[in-house]
């Protein structure tokens, strides 16, 4: 019995410490700071017609927003509906000239970053978003 104690004793001496170190450092690495960009996909990817009434065409995009941090993703994320409204209200509103050319598409995501920035700004106080990337652009003609 002596002996299972002191054998019970040993196994807790070095096992204590190594329990206790593992927590604090479980601790201290699951609060990182939240450094540079973070980008939010905005899914699913955007599907919508454009062009001429008459003559229905498709486009498949899917977008991601560059945001300054973590904490501006989460709160970019908690308006995903309304970023998605807004996106799809821009693209209905586009000729199909400009969604057809590189140019074009650059000048709908400048148009994209304002009008989502003055959403932003209005349901937040901060603009957040810094950037609107196409992950993937497909038309179909």
């Amino acid at each position: 019995m002596q002996r299972l104690k002191n054998r019970t004793t040993g196994y807790v001496r070095y096992l204590l410490p190594l329990i206790v170190s593992l927590a604090m450092s479980g601790h201290l690495s699951a609060t990182p700071a939240a450094v540079g960009p973070s980008y939010v996909d905005l899914e699913p990817a955007f599907t919508l017609n454009y062009g001429d009434p008459m003559r229905t065409r498709y486009l498949q995009a899917s977008i991601t927003l560059r945001v300054r941090d973590q904490a501006a993703a989460l709160e970019v994320t908690a308006h995903s509906d309304a970023i998605r409204h807004i996106i799809i209200m821009l693209f209905a509103r586009q000729p199909e000239e400009k969604i057809r050319t590189a140019a074009g598409r650059d000048d709908i995501l400048e148009q994209a970053l304002r009008e989502l920035q003055d959403l932003m700004l209005k349901e937040t106080g901060k603009t957040l978003i810094d950037r609107v990337l196409f992950t993937s652009f497909v038309l179909q003609t």
